[in-house]
């Protein structure tokens, strides 16, 4: 054999030796079926769990982690917020209205309800846990042709233990409610037979935030003490809708309906509509808002309670 066919040999033999190696070592490198695949780890290590400890993993907790409640003096905001259409809640209000045939009013609400003590978290909105509130409010009609002489008015004062947890809310406690005819409507109503309607009465409601937008209420008071005409019952139902916008300065839409039925006026319910525009403090959840309302049944002055009206007006409303 000649030295170049020496050398074509041993190149070919080099060659031969390269390529075994090189599919050896592919071979040697790809997995078999029966075997795990090996994961490139790029510097995070593999998840282990200490069977000697008592902490899961991370991975493994999907429990949502319980809200914090702590003891609080003079919170801010409210568990259960004041139904919007309901004539009797203590707010801050004023409404200009026109009974059919008979000429304008103006009713207006000062007072509100606060809360004293919560144990719970401590936002001001769509907080969670316990609270005791305080509320108390004058409800007046003046006579808007009658040089704005006080119809009459009516005093409520209570006080409420409220709750509130995810969608459900609730109220129990008491509350006093008394009426006064105005001393001008005795003056042109000489023959007026004074009425002094007074209930002492304990209340449960409950309430349902169906969705962002929409909310559902009940509520029930049976008066342990009542006078000048008043009965024992006393429900109240609704639901208000409030379109789902951000808080600011735009606010949004809202319509709200309450029903109230009393024993006093053998339970035929009364029935009030509200609609307008509202705005809500970000950080203080406060509500003012501004709209339309409609009443039909029953008044809401109880030392005429046993009259009935039917008014359209324009309305203000701000609740704490």
């Amino acid at each position: 054999m000649s030295w170049w066919n020496c050398n074509l040999f041993s190149i070919a033999c080099i060659l031969c030796i390269a390529v075994g190696g090189s599919s050896a070592l592919v071979m040697a490198q790809e997995p078999s079926l029966n075997e795990p695949i090996p994961i490139v780890e790029f510097g995070l290590s593999e998840p282990t769990i200490d069977l000697h400890s008592n902490a899961l993993p991370m991975a493994t907790n999907f429990h949502r982690s319980e809200p914090e409640y702590q003891w609080e003096f003079l919170p801010d905001g409210l568990l259960w917020e004041p139904y919007l259409a309901a004539p009797h809640e203590p707010r801050m209000s004023m409404i200009l209205h026109q009974r059919i045939d008979e000429g304008y009013f103006w009713d207006s609400t000062l007072g509100g309800r606060v809360g004293l003590l919560r144990y719970g978290t401590s936002q001001s909105r769509g907080a969670e846990g316990f609270q005791w509130d305080l509320e108390g409010a004058v409800i007046t009609r003046l006579n808007l042709e009658e040089s704005e002489d006080v119809e009459s008015m009516d005093y409520r004062f209570g006080t409420l233990l409220t709750m509130a947890r995810g969608l459900w809310s609730a109220k129990f406690g008491y509350f006093h409610v008394s009426s006064h005819v105005g001393d001008e409507y005795l003056e042109r109503n000489p023959t007026f037979e004074r009425v002094n309607y007074v209930t002492e009465s304990l209340i449960a409601a409950a309430s349902f935030q169906q969705s962002d937008s929409l909310r559902l209420y009940g509520e029930a008071a049976l008066a342990l003490k009542a006078s000048g005409g008043a009965k024992a019952w006393q429900f109240q139902t609704g639901a208000e809708f409030i379109a789902p916008v951000q808080p600011g300065k735009k606010g949004g839409p809202f319509t709200a309906l309450n029903i109230d039925i009393r024993e006093a006026v053998g339970f035929e319910p009364t029935f009030t509509l509200q609609t307008g525009w509202q705005w809500r403090g970000p950080r203080s959840g406060r509500r003012f808002r501004t709209g339309f309302q409609y009443h039909n049944g029953h008044t809401s002055q109880f030392t005429f309670f046993r009259d009935e009206e039917e008014h359209i007006g324009v309305g203000i409303w701000f609740d704490y």
